[in-house]
């Protein structure tokens, strides 16, 4: 047997993998330099492969464009999904909402959804999937808002909950839109700060 038969060949990357370094190329080179400007061979060589492998993986660039924007929606809901739980006290409820902002860097992720968000306007066919996802999280949020005060029945939020979750999202979006003019303002805290607020006992 020769030397060259004995070589192994060059082990393929999983296709899981190679999905997951062009999302997270794809948000790099989004964030960096907007949807429109961004070009798929430099995502692809960002991730370390070639152009091919985002056509084999995603439809158009418009579909790597949603599905890096769901991913991001994904891990804001993940996180708050893992800490809001029913058996969080009311004591404790503003520090699981500051440890739920801790987890992901705010300012790369609000970077791509005013990204999505121009997108979106200047695309009108791209609108309804930046809609869906929006209203995936508001719903989410929703959810924990009512799996919490449900709870809790002891607890007045003193608004509707529906009208509590718009309320919450508003001020994160606002405050990390407004970051830049508001030096030393963690969004964090403030809305941490936002739930302790309302939660009176009735």
């Amino acid at each position: 047997m020769s030397d060259d038969a004995s070589v192994s060949p060059t082990p393929r990357t999983p296709r899981a993998e190679v999905r997951e370094r062009l999302l997270n190329a794809g948000a790099a080179v989004f964030a960096e330099q907007g949807v429109h400007e961004a070009r798929l061979d430099e995502v692809a060589a960002r991730a370390g492969f070639s152009k091919g492998a985002v056509y084999s993986n995603f439809s158009s660039k418009e579909d790597l464009v949603a599905q890096v924007m769901q991913r991001a929606t994904n891990l804001v809901l993940g996180s708050l999904r893992e800490l809001v739980r029913a058996d969080v006290t009311a004591v404790e409820i503003g520090d699981v909402v500051r440890a739920a902002f801790g987890r992901h860097d705010q300012s790369a992720q609000f970077a791509l959804l005013s990204e999505f968000r121009g997108y979106a306007l200047r695309h009108p066919e791209f609108l309804p999937e930046f809609v869906r996802q929006r209203r995936e999280l508001q719903e989410g949020v929703l959810e924990l808002v009512r799996l919490w005060f449900g709870a809790h029945p002891e607890i007045d939020p003193g608004m509707r909950l529906e009208d509590l979750a718009t309320v919450l999202i508003g001020a994160n979006v606002g405050i990390v839109f407004d970051a830049e003019a508001l030096p030393g303002t963690n969004p964090g805290e403030v809305v941490a700060a936002l739930v302790e607020a309302v939660i009176r006992r009735r």
